[in-house]
């Protein structure tokens, strides 16, 4: 569909877009409000979410013709989800796209995770996502004949996880899953699903990230530069307007995709079989350097 761009009209709409005091999020409401669509910033910290209000506006400007607004929710909580909604429903809010951006990661090695970093692997990745959705449909279940689009983001590990990333790229997989789910259970009721596998991208998370993650971790990733977050948010909604449900921010992304087709939407679908059948080929090869690599870094911390 590269050849089209009207598959993810904006203006005129409303989109909540839950994790939007940061990263992705915050870089995406900045996007939309730019091209006239209303939206609504969700996240736990209200100080931020207010930042972001101020940075939008101080960007763009005021626009007459659309809202800016917040609401504070832990959405990870089922209940809290539940008021979100209702709150939403009751200012007069009609959401026509659903943006689902909480994540957070802890690279780290399995045996250096703590508690806190398994439960929020779940919470924040997952719950956050499932809540959201589940809840809003129940809200907005009588206005069945809407046309809603739900954005779901898992990430480019979900399609090649690797040392470093078990609090993370599993629950991430699972969001992968129930795009899949979602795609087949709400289309009946004219909803579309989309699902974005973002690379690398510049945020405050991704520093953050740098500062636990393992240093075999970082060198399996390579060449996966971070690229800046706006440009990130500028290819995610480029390829939404061409139609696309499968949504990868890099060439690398696309390339492990490739390896993974299963019943996801596909992206030139007919060079991805092409690719799949290579890397069916070659992937056992690929795992043994990945193993040596690991291999070699245990034994030198070992001898450390």
């Amino acid at each position: 569909m590269w050849f089209s761009k009207s598959n993810f009209p904006t203006a005129g709409k409303t989109a909540i877009i839950i994790g939007a005091s940061q990263g992705i999020g915050a870089d995406l409401a900045l996007k939309l409000y730019q091209k006239n669509c209303s939206v609504i910033l969700v996240a736990r910290t209200e100080s931020k979410l207010i930042q972001q209000i101020t940075r939008i506006k101080s960007s763009i400007g005021e626009n007459e013709n659309v809202k800016l607004s917040y609401y504070t929710c832990d959405v990870s909580n089922y209940d809290n989800c539940v008021d979100l909604w209702q709150k939403v429903v009751n200012d007069g809010n009609d959401p026509d796209i659903i943006f689902c951006c909480a994540g957070s990661s802890v690279p780290k090695l399995f045996n250096d995770l703590t508690k806190q970093d398994i439960q929020s692997g779940i919470t924040i990745n997952y719950n956050t996502a499932i809540n959201t959705i589940h809840t809003g449909f129940k809200q907005l279940l009588e206005k069945e004949n809407k046309h809603r689009h739900v954005i779901l983001f898992s990430s480019v590990v979900s399609f090649y996880p690797f040392i470093g990333y078990s609090q993370y790229a599993p629950m991430k997989a699972a969001i992968q899953s129930l795009s899949i789910v979602l795609r087949q259970e709400l289309a009946p009721y004219n909803y579309r699903v989309s699902c974005i596998f973002p690379g690398n991208f510049q945020s405050e998370g991704y520093e953050q990230e740098q500062l636990t993650k393992p240093e075999i971790t970082k060198k399996i990733e390579g060449s996966s530069h971070a690229i800046p977050g706006e440009e990130c948010a500028d290819l995610i909604i480029d390829q939404l307007s061409k139609g696309y449900d499968t949504v990868t921010t890099d060439f690398i992304g696309w390339l492990l995709g490739c390896s993974v087709l299963g019943v996801l939407p596909r992206q030139w679908g007919f060079f991805q079989i092409i690719v799949s059948f290579l890397f069916s080929i070659f992937a056992p090869l690929a795992n043994w350097f990945v193993n040596r690599d690991i291999q070699d870094s245990f034994d030198k911390s070992k001898k450390d």
